[in-house]
């Protein structure tokens, strides 16, 4: 068997979405790309970590490692691909079930179904019998995007851009 070819049970982070940790770590401690320049006594300046966070200057894992060392944080939680802030773990996701259930029928199926299916069995298991809105934890993403096969940033991005979601956590 061809590793190379295996679906493995993990996916790996990008360079876009360990850009966008660094932006959002940055953003959550209310720095600006300035106060990371004199906050590492110029040896990051700010014009190169802006660069970083938009993804236009490709970002060794030394410098990975001064971010994450300047930030006070382990650096595998600016690469890990299981990065969820605390604040994110305690949000809610609220979907529109009504709107799921009509993208289902046009759609006719495939990652809408699935998601359906899913928000049906959580509903079900709670008793809940409302069939407008269904909450769910943040962490019930994971579950999704194992079931889906995307990641939970893209499921979020193409849930919220159809309005298959009421309420979801702020991304970076």
């Amino acid at each position: 068997m061809n590793p190379q070819n295996s679906d493995p049970a993990y996916t790996q982070p990008t360079p876009s979405t360990i850009c966008a940790r660094i932006r959002s770590q940055r953003k959550s401690r209310h720095l600006t790309l300035h106060d990371i320049e004199r906050l590492s006594g110029g040896h990051i300046k700010a014009v190169v970590m802006g660069s970083y966070e938009r993804g236009t200057r490709t970002i060794s894992l030394a410098r990975t490692i001064e971010i994450a060392n300047l930030f006070g944080m382990p650096v595998s939680e600016l690469i890990s691909d299981n990065y969820i802030s605390t604040k994110e773990q305690s949000s809610e996701l609220v979907f529109d079930l009504r709107k799921i259930r009509s993208s289902e029928e046009k759609a006719g199926g495939g990652d809408i179904q699935s998601l359906h299916r899913y928000l049906k069995a959580v509903a079900i298991r709670r008793r809940d019998w409302n069939g407008e809105v269904l909450s769910l934890r943040n962490s019930d993403l994971d579950t999704l995007s194992l079931l889906i096969g995307k990641s939970t940033d893209e499921l979020l991005r193409i849930w919220i851009d159809e309005k298959l979601i009421l309420k979801a956590p702020s991304r970076p």
